[in-house]
């Protein structure tokens, strides 16, 4: 007989008799405060261990050596002596962090992110923390004193005749040690009053009084400085570790911009200037042309994880270029043919582009007039022409569109197409199919200028290229870092990247050129790199999953299974940011089912409407975001996965799991089981669309009922909503079982009504509180339950009180069962 036929609601616990419930309340709070001190004294004890074995046993053998083998050393050159014990004291530390670097990365690889729970509780307590932070700070830390060290001998090494601004110190971290959090600041009235004197001042100078035209009201930049009176000043701050440098006004807090700055013919020997490189200001020129194939080349015979030279498999169709001079195109069928393609990322806009249909599609077959196609394919063709690829593939081509058969099938196939496609090139500054991959107004670029026949004395003259980039904001260049961007900032600079089934794409591709609003960016399985020569994060999620697609298994990568499963909790908040921009709401999970399917081989597991089976309550520990003021944000228009899947919803979510938390974020204990969980599947796909689903979940359950305060509010990002609260049935206080504050987070705030009675399943503890999941019936005669959001209660604490307490929770303890829900 199938489990949710016939399981339904289990029976209450048996209950104990409320005497002995009495007794063990009172002998738990006896003997808490005894093991609470046992607890305190060997977190102690192993503080005090730590900072004798690594502090003071240096200097006491030093000290002891000394005074048995060498006295009258000891008494003659006794400031030697403790020279020499700092000195042991020092290597001791540096040894001492050395060593714990090394564990913490071997603990890493071995048991993941989340080690610290795999170790005795006492190890993980504040007082050995504080402890090992205190050894490893201030100057025995090995960065700042390999810095040191290094600033010494690079300024020695490149000792020079140059004479050395006073000001600027030419901006060599050879001849001045700027220390970490610290900031050289050079006021821009005396960068102009020194420029004569000095050609780093006069570069710093001339740019910002080129960029900044603080006068000019039609300037992008010209809000910034409202408002800037002639006594206040201008500051560029540099940090001594890299070449940008950043432009202040004093006295206000923002974020500001930064200025590089390049040469393109030769290198002038500054360090203000970086390594040569071609600037972009015309992405269609030959300079871009050849950055792009260093870039290809150097992946394709270098990178370890990017290495492919055999062919792979063509789509169904796809577009045969000809050669350069071929003013026509053709559709052609591969049937299973091997070689190179390349794929186009591209957003269709409000019009639809040329597509293929059934009554086209031969004509097609014979030839494709280059004239015919919109904008963006046309300057595709004429890249994948120049990088010498001759076959490309374009989703409204090569798929026939007015065939629903057809378009399930490809639909299917459309991860592995991009997973196999030599590369990828992605329109992603264009919001239609009409704008063209190559910016239109280069030429008017007010963020990169020219500083033309600069001289920097000694007959030397050179063109300097002055950029400017802003961390957060939509004027200046922005930086490529999708994964700390806010929406309004990808959907303005790179409105490609809004689009769900981009989102997969992107992932999935071994290479992929990215035509962006100011510049060309490069992205593959090792690196990221745009021409602005920024360097990026090598650690980031985007890298390591594509990393992980290149490997056969699990067992060969440098992950564990908890880490393969935090990476896919980060994919999903990611994804979550894109997927309420699906035009067919159904697609959620087909537009990640590639990316699904991969991390399912890696797994070993099966796949849950975007759980995973063996940890499905692991996975269940996800809440809505604070994207509640958006209008575009809340319920599918119709159903398309269950309550208990963060599919359910259009908007951000977050795990809770791996969020940083105040109380720490580490998944400590799982309280439920799953004991069955059913999908039914619209297609042939197991990560694809489904339509219907059940989950069998087994746990403690608390009923209680809820109250909406309505004086109560709480701020989210700047919008004002009313709080809802969890209250037990019996009374009108928060979780009369828990002492502290709980938060509520709905997934729909318009399904929370007050006077509702919900269950609450407790779920697992993290850090030091129970996350309970709140659900309630879908009608009062179904036996079906449906999730209404998740709740978040402080852990209990033990602390001494009257015997009257001892009984009511006593009392108290008898309102959570044990209990089995079916859940949709």
């Amino acid at each position: 007989m199938e489990p949710f036929d016939s399981v339904g609601n289990a029976a209450p616990r048996e209950k104990q008799p409320l005497l002995s419930s009495i007794v063990c309340e009172a002998a738990r709070e006896a003997i808490q405060p005894v093991t609470q001190g046992l607890y305190q004294t060997v977190c102690m004890i192993a503080a005090y261990t730590l900072v004798l074995v690594v502090q003071i046993s240096p200097n006491m053998t030093t000290f002891y050596l000394f005074f048995r083998l060498a006295p009258s050393f000891l008494e003659s050159h006794w400031y030697l002596v403790f020279v020499i014990s700092f000195t042991a004291t020092y290597m001791a530390r540096c040894l001492f962090s050395l060593l714990l670097d090394l564990f913490n990365c071997f603990a890493e690889r071995t048991w993941g992110r989340a080690y610290m729970r795999r170790l005795p509780k006492w190890m993980a307590s504040r007082d050995l923390k504080r402890a090992t932070r205190d050894l490893r700070s201030s100057f025995s830390d090995l960065p700042s004193a390999f810095y040191f060290v290094w600033s010494l001998v690079h300024g020695r090494l490149n000792r020079s005749s140059t004479q050395i601004c006073p000001l600027c110190k030419n901006l060599d971290p050879g001849r001045t040690y700027i220390s970490f959090g610290q900031e050289l600041a050079l006021p821009y009235t005396d960068l102009r009053a020194n420029r004569r004197h000095c050609a780093t001042c006069a570069i710093l100078a001339t740019a910002v009084g080129r960029l900044f035209p603080i006068t000019d009201s039609s300037s992008p930049f010209y809000y910034q400085w409202e408002g800037f009176s002639p006594r206040e000043d201008m500051y560029l701050m540099w940090n001594g570790r890299d070449s940008s440098v950043r432009v202040e006004r004093e006295y206000v807090t923002s974020y500001w911009p930064s200025l590089s700055f390049y040469c393109i013919e030769k290198q002038p020997g500054l360090p203000i200037i970086s390594s040569p490189k071609a600037c972009i200001n015309d992405t269609t020129s030959e300079t871009s042309l050849h950055r792009v194939q260093s870039w290809l080349t150097k992946c394709t015979m270098e990178h370890e994880y990017c290495n492919r030279k055999e062919p792979k498999p063509f789509p169904d169709r796809i577009l045969d270029l000809g050669s350069a001079s071929d003013e026509t195109i053709r559709l052609v069928e591969t049937r299973n043919q091997l070689g190179y393609y390349a794929c186009l990322s591209h957003t269709w806009g409000s019009v639809q582009p040329l597509r293929t249909l059934k009554g086209n599609v031969e004509s097609f077959k014979a030839g494709l007039p280059i004239d015919m196609l919109p904008k963006t394919f046309r300057e595709a063709v004429a890249i994948c022409r120049r990088l010498s690829l001759r076959y490309l593939w374009i989703d409204s081509l090569c798929i026939i569109q007015d065939s629903p058969e057809e378009w399930q099938r490809q639909s299917s196939k459309m991860a592995t197409i991009f997973e196999n496609a030599f590369l990828t090139v992605a329109a992603t500054k264009a919001k239609g199919h009409q704008e063209g991959l190559h910016p239109e107004d280069q030429e008017k670029n007010a963020c990169l200028d020219r500083i033309p026949a600069f001289d920097l004395g000694n007959g030397v003259v050179v063109d300097i290229w002055a950029r400017l980039s802003y961390p957060n904001n939509k004027t200046g260049i922005q930086h490529w870092h999708t994964e700390r961007l806010d929406a309004s900032t990808v959907e303005d600079q790179w409105p490609l990247l809004t689009r769900a089934w981009v989102f997969q794409e992107r992932l999935l591709s071994p290479r992929m050129l990215h035509f962006a609003k100011r510049e060309l960016v490069w992205e593959c399985r090792t690196c990221v790199s745009c021409d602005c020569g920024m360097r990026h994060d090598e650690k980031s999620d985007d890298l390591e999953f594509r990393r992980l697609v290149s490997r056969q298994s699990i067992k060969t990568s440098d992950v564990t299974p908890m880490q393969l499963r935090y990476l896919w909790y980060a994919i999903v908040e990611r994804y979550s940011h894109v997927m309420g921009n699906l035009k067919v709401e159904s697609d959620v999970f087909p537009a990640l089912s590639g990316l699904a399917s991969r991390i399912s081989g890696l797994l070993g597991d099966d796949y849950a409407a975007g759980l995973w089976r063996g940890h499905m309550v692991e996975g269940l520990l996800w809440a809505r975001g604070t994207d509640y003021d958006r209008k575009d944000r809340g319920k599918p228009k119709s159903w398309r996965a269950p309550s208990w899947s963060w599919a359910s919803i259009v908007g951000e979510i977050s795990y809770k799991h791996k969020a940083p938390s105040l109380f720490g974020s580490e998944l400590q204990e799982i309280y439920a089981s799953v004991v069955d969980v059913r999908c039914k599947f619209t297609g042939s796909q197991k990560t694809g669309a489904i339509s219907s689903a059940v989950l069998l979940l087994s746990g403690w359950v608390s009923y209680a009922t809820i109250r909406i305060r309505r004086t109560n509010k709480y701020y989210m990002w700047g919008a004002e909503y009313d709080a809802p609260a969890v209250v037990s049935q019996s009374y009108t206080l928060e979780w009369h079982r828990r002492t502290g504050w709980d938060v509520f987070y709905p997934d729909h705030p318009e399904d929370v009504a007050d006077g509702d009675t919900v269950a609450c399943v407790r779920l697992a503890k993290i850090g030091r509180h129970d996350w309970y999941m709140v659900l309630a019936r879908e009608s009062s005669a179904s036996s079906f339950y449906k999730r209404l959001g998740l709740l978040e209660a402080e852990h209990m604490k033990w602390a001494w009180t009257s015997p009257t307490s001892w009984r009511r929770r006593a009392e108290e303890r008898y309102h959570e069962v044990k209990e089995t829900l079916r859940i949709v």
